[in-house]
């Protein structure tokens, strides 16, 4: 018989042994694997991950910085263009009624590429403006097209110290120059204008009407060349021509206005040739004693 020390294992308790040593074995691995620190091909696939994830951060900053500034350049480009036009829209409203405007199309260009200008001139609308710091008064402007070595358009406003149309008051000077030249508005690929005329509702390439102010005032702008044309009319509010107005007044009473100052107007709804009697008297009288009485007070 065996003794009671030498016992025979049991099934349950051989598993237990074996499951605690691949435990120890285990965790002797991972120690190993600490202690030995990462790969070279660790390293570079780290590296490679981070550097991807810095090239997209990268990428999506500039593209968000860049939509942001086309939208900036987008806005302000509009702004340009809604400024040009409004200030166009002020200037043709406020044309007094003895204006003068003379519109001269013309061809020029460079090489192959040939654009359509124009010249619309306008006299007896006044202007002010700063020129270096120095208050100017301009008798004529001039807004014109200029064409650009590359073909594309600038709109230039000319300001003129002289008259340089014909009107009832002056010959003009065609040949004199500019004091100062302002671009409204650069690079536009066409800028065309035409003229309404309230006679006829003809639209004129040309005018030169002296002493006829158009109905409307239209202009062609295409930006850019496969952009869409863009029509803007503007209307020249009618008004009456203070030259006209001061002949009837001369015409109605030729001697002036002097002629009536010795003259008293009617009074009370009595005629101007029809017999006062005693109510004008006695108010010549109230007048004529009152003017008596404010001297005699003066004198005391």
């Amino acid at each position: 018989m065996a003794s009671g020390s030498n016992k025979v294992p049991r099934h349950g308790d051989t598993r237990i042994f074996t499951g605690l040593k691949n435990k120890m074995l285990i965790l002797k691995k991972k120690r190993t694997l600490r202690s030995r620190g990462f790969t070279l091909l660790e390293v570079v696939v780290a590296l490679g991950m981070v550097g991807m994830l810095i090239g997209m951060i990268l990428r999506m900053s500039r593209a968000s910085i860049e939509l942001s500034q086309s939208v900036v350049d987008e806005q302000s480009v509009t702004m340009e263009r809604n400024a040009f036009f409004n200030l166009l829209k002020n200037h043709f409203e406020q044309i007094p009624g003895n204006a003068v405007v003379r519109l001269e199309p013309f061809e020029a260009g460079t090489g192959d590429v040939r654009r359509n200008l124009f010249e619309l001139t306008f006299q007896n609308v006044p202007m002010s403006f700063n020129w270096g710091e120095v208050p100017m008064t301009a008798e004529a402007v001039q807004l014109a097209t200029v064409v650009q070595r590359d073909g594309f358009v600038d709109v230039v406003l000319r300001f003129y110290d002289e008259q340089i149309l014909e009107d009832s008051d002056s010959t003009g000077d065609d040949l004199a120059e500019p004091v100062a030249e302002i671009t409204l508005i650069d690079n536009m690929f066409m800028c065309e204008c035409e003229i309404v005329d309230g006679r006829t509702l003809e639209q004129l390439a040309a005018w030169d009407n002296n002493g006829q102010l158009p109905l409307q005032v239209k202009f062609y702008c295409r930006f850019e060349p496969s952009s869409d044309i863009i029509e803007q009319t503007f209307w020249v509010v009618p008004k009456q021509n203070p030259e006209v107005i001061f002949r009837q007044i001369m015409q109605q009473n030729p001697a002036g206005p002097q002629a009536q100052q010795g003259s008293i107007p009617p009074r009370f709804g009595v005629p101007a040739g029809g017999d006062r009697g005693g109510d004008s008297r006695g108010k010549g009288d109230v007048l004529s004693g009152g003017r008596a009485g404010s001297s005699g007070g003066n004198k005391k």
